[in-house]
């Protein structure tokens, strides 16, 4: 049955979060994500938990067929334009027809490792690599639905990308702070319509003060005498002053912004690149005013892009 409203907030108050959420959010990885999408999945997330409580399966939340969306697939050529294969051993040359494009989904919320229901940067970049060895397959697609997530994940992807011997296309619905660190490695950006939207270009932190107060309360860390610098932030975070976290994600931002400034020809003055640069998120047409996508249109434009793209390899 429905949650009735009388009872979601508390509901809501009484639950437990899964360890791997709650881990999450209290971890002080740095973070690539936009806020308002992280928010989206949060809620997202308490509300499917509320209706399990309520008696609803896991079958009617479709859990398993959101799994299978994750899973790669192959754009095979055929007479009409191409057409789809759900399930393929992307290592196996037999069960892929040559002039094949793997098309690895990008989506959510993005973790370096794999969970056990959703996969990670570290996924992502085996899929990369085994299309790369792949010599069926003539290029990749990378279809984009994600806000970001930990720093190290989009650098991770971003890695795998640089090995590519085949275009890599990155077509995008959103692609936001880590998820747009990822796709800046690739060929070309598509966004897949109008409303796509890509930016928050920046490294955050967040902190739980909760846990900062407990942990010095309860805890005493005895460091050796030859390693001051040691958890030097953290161990300054505890006494209060978090100007040393403040300054690595300072640091991180500029590394971020350099980098993308090196991937991509971001367009306009100083003053106008540094406003791309601000942590905005854009439309696509702005964007591509920008110079942070290069096209608009849909997935059949994207296979258009890989085909132009393989002279170039």
């Amino acid at each position: 049955m429905p949650v009735s409203s009388e009872n979601i907030e508390q509901e809501a108050t009484d639950l437990r979060l899964n360890r791997d959420i709650e881990g999450f959010l209290i971890t002080s990885e740095m973070l690539e994500i936009e806020f308002d999408f992280a928010l989206s999945e949060f809620n997202r997330y308490m509300q499917e938990v509320l209706m399990l409580r309520a008696g609803f399966t896991f079958d009617d939340l479709q859990i398993k067929e959101r799994r299978k969306e994750c899973l790669p697939k192959l754009i095979v050529p055929s007479e009409s334009s191409y057409r789809f294969v759900d399930r393929w051993d992307i290592q196996n040359l037999e069960e892929t027809p040559p002039g094949s494009i793997a098309l690895l989904k990008l989506n959510g919320v993005m973790r370096t490792q794999s969970g056990l229901s959703s996969p990670g940067a570290d996924r992502m970049a085996s899929d990369l690599r085994n299309a790369f060895h792949n010599e069926n397959v003539k290029g990749v697609i990378i279809e984009t639905l994600s806000g970001g997530g930990e720093s190290i994940a989009g650098t991770v992807i971003k890695s795998a990308i640089s090995e590519r011997n085949k275009p890599v296309v990155g077509f995008a619905h959103l692609a936001a702070s880590a998820a747009y660190r990822a796709l800046a490695g690739t060929d070309e950006i598509i966004g897949s319509n109008d409303r796509a939207e890509f930016g928050s270009i920046g490294t955050m932190l967040t902190l739980d003060t909760k846990i900062l107060n407990k942990y010095r309360e309860r805890f005493t860390d005895i460091y050796g005498a030859d390693v001051p610098k040691k958890n030097q932030e953290f161990r300054a975070a505890l006494a209060g002053d978090f100007s040393g976290l403040q300054e690595r994600v300072n640091v991180l931002t500029r590394q971020f912004h350099e980098e993308i400034k090196s991937d991509r020809p971001l367009r306009g003055e100083r003053d106008f690149i540094k406003e791309t640069l601000s942590g905005a998120v854009f439309d696509a047409k702005e964007s591509k005013r920008r110079g942070l996508v290069d096209a608009i249109g849909n997935l059949q434009f994207a296979v258009k892009r890989v085909n132009s793209l393989l002279k170039n390899y």
